[in-house]
């Protein structure tokens, strides 16, 4: 039987024993090969998101050595955070791309669904540290640590007391893996939790939160909610969801914090809410675009804090990706369903 060509471009210098072993008994269907890493500059995946890229010379693609192309033209699978833009002239094999982390939006969907090229994402992988950093980022708002900080600075001993995370209402927007993860550590602190999902049905429930509804009732709960933490996918129907409108709806005061992508917020919508105090902070890891230009009025804005979309940790990140990674290979191989396989008729995970 001819073996399962797998190429890992992404992250550099992958340890492929490990992977390897972790194959197990089907180890031997399978041949690994690592790649130098290919990484597309932030806009330049800001612009494959976007649905509109120039190619050919000074596309800002990193340029492809003459063992990249053989790689790809053995590839019957890919390991990945970017692929070049002509892909599909580069690889014949292709059968399935598997990505290393959860967003999607810079790989053209149609012409992989036209192809038969099958897609499954690594949702999962980052939740646990990202849902880590949504914590952290909710107590230095709540304890006011960043005025502490700031008085430590400028030598002044002032009371400055905080308030309380708990007893709080967090709607999170989107209870995929990452939203999972957030609701169980907000329970831990006593936030009352409201999940928005997608897949949502009438009666359904979670033992992860305390109401559940689908995107229909958004509008509803949001009156109710002290924080709002946005863990959605980007797809048609959530990008610019929350809008002037949704932020009206918001409690005076509350607090809103975005993990998923950038164009799930108006940008513009979310400077005047901040101005007119109808929100008290904005927590964005992640923007649009990326990267922030440097006279962006997100930078100084009252109210914003803004991290270079790294609420997910390296450590251990790997380990987990290869867990993931060798079970999809292992599920592939026993022709069984993918986990995380996206939907590439409405880029949804299935």
């Amino acid at each position: 039987m001819t073996p399962l060509h797998v190429y890992v471009t992404y992250p550099p210098e992958p340890d492929l024993p490990a992977l390897h072993d972790r194959l197990g008994d089907l180890a031997g269907a399978v041949e690994l090969r690592a790649g130098s890493g290919y990484l597309d500059p932030d806009a330049v995946r800001t612009r494959k998101r976007g649905g509109t890229f120039v190619g050919g010379d000074g596309s800002g693609e990193p340029p492809l050595s003459d063992e990249d192309v053989a790689a790809y033209a053995w590839a019957d699978v890919i390991v990945a955070l970017d692929v070049p833009w002509r892909l599909a002239e580069l690889t014949p094999r292709l059968r399935w791309i598997q990505t290393i982390g959860a967003g999607v939006g810079q790989y053209r969907e149609e012409q992989l669904a036209e192809r038969g090229v099958v897609l499954s994402m690594a949702a999962g992988v980052g939740a646990p540290p990202i849902a880590e950093f949504v914590i952290g980022r909710l107590l230095e708002h709540y304890k006011r640590f960043r005025e502490l900080a700031a008085l430590q600075r400028e030598h002044r001993w002032a009371y400055t007391p905080g308030g309380n995370l708990g007893g709080r209402t967090m709607v999170i927007v989107g209870l995929g893996a990452i939203g999972r993860e957030v609701a169980v550590r907000a329970r831990a602190f006593g936030v009352r939790t409201v999940g928005v999902r997608r897949s949502y049905e009438p009666g359904m429930t979670s033992p992860l939160v305390d109401e559940l509804c689908g995107p229909d009732g958004l509008d509803d709960v949001l009156p109710t909610a002290d924080i709002v933490v946005l863990s959605a996918p980007e797809t048609a129907e959530t990008r610019g969801l929350f809008d002037a409108a949704r932020f009206a709806r918001m409690k005076p005061g509350a607090v809103l914090c975005n993990v998923a992508r950038g164009s799930l917020v108006d940008q513009a919508a979310l400077l005047e809410a901040l101005a007119s105090g109808q929100l008290a902070a904005a927590l964005l890891d992640v923007v649009e675009p990326e990267p922030l230009p440097p006279d962006d009025p997100l930078w100084d804005a009252a109210g914003v804090v803004l991290s270079p979309h790294t609420s997910t940790s390296t450590e251990g990140y790997n380990d987990r990706l290869f867990d993931l990674v060798a079970a999809n290979i292992r599920r592939y191989l026993r022709d069984e369903p993918l986990a995380n396989l996206v939907d590439l008729t409405g880029v949804g995970v299935r």
